[in-house]
């Protein structure tokens, strides 16, 4: 087949229309380092190649933006950008290539996710799920945990002083409180300790 006609389209594309009624969206740098012209003859090998380096140019460029604005995790980051529109493949090779540099670090994601979540009092109950819905995987999650210091006491305190304070003083109230620590991942001992010191510390 052959390139009948090349016209300039969005912003970093260029539209390529060929000989057998096609037509495909190559990135302006592609065709520039394949020197693409009208009249070029083209297998449908080489238009495959030329669909797969744009995608791959531009699915990595979108995935720097993205990193820009907050870092991610590698599952994390191939998501957003299979749900961009980006080809699967490409989208595999741009993480990959992202790791390889150091741009992407599912360990480092998740120490400091793991430390910001801990710090503002939630629960490792709690902040293992956090972080398995942000792509990082399970035994990483389980191992970054294990190494944060968490005091549960001082984290339900915090909490109630900060949530629940006025909640205890109604009817009804400690129960309620009770319920909500515990579906925030705390252990039963440690919230029922915390409520009797509370309460009996407010008496």
């Amino acid at each position: 087949m052959q390139i009948v006609d090349i016209k300039k389209d969005k912003l970093h594309l260029t539209r390529i229309f060929l000989s057998n009624g096609e037509e495909v969206l190559i990135d302006n740098d592609v065709c520039s380092e394949n020197c693409l012209k009208k009249g070029d003859a083209l297998t449908e090998e080489k238009v495959n190649d030329l669909i797969f380096q744009s995608q791959y140019l531009r699915a990595k460029s979108r995935a720097v933006w993205y990193l820009d604005r907050k870092d991610r995790t590698s599952k994390d980051l191939y998501n957003k950008l299979c749900l961009a529109g980006f080809d699967k493949k490409a989208s595999a090779k741009v993480i990959g290539r992202l790791t390889e540099v150091g741009l992407i670090d599912d360990r480092r994601f998740a120490e400091n996710y793991a430390n910001r979540l801990i710090e503002g009092n939630t629960s490792k109950r709690e902040a293992l799920q956090k972080m398995l819905q942000k792509g990082v995987p399970y035994d990483m999650a389980k191992d970054v945990l294990a190494n944060c210091e968490a005091d549960e006491a001082e984290q339900i305190n915090a909490l109630i002083d900060k949530k629940y304070r006025t909640k205890l003083l109604s009817d009804g109230g400690v129960q309620k409180v009770y319920a909500a620590l515990i579906r925030k991942g705390f252990s039963y001992d440690a919230v029922k300790t915390a409520l009797k010191n509370y309460t009996e510390f407010e008496d």
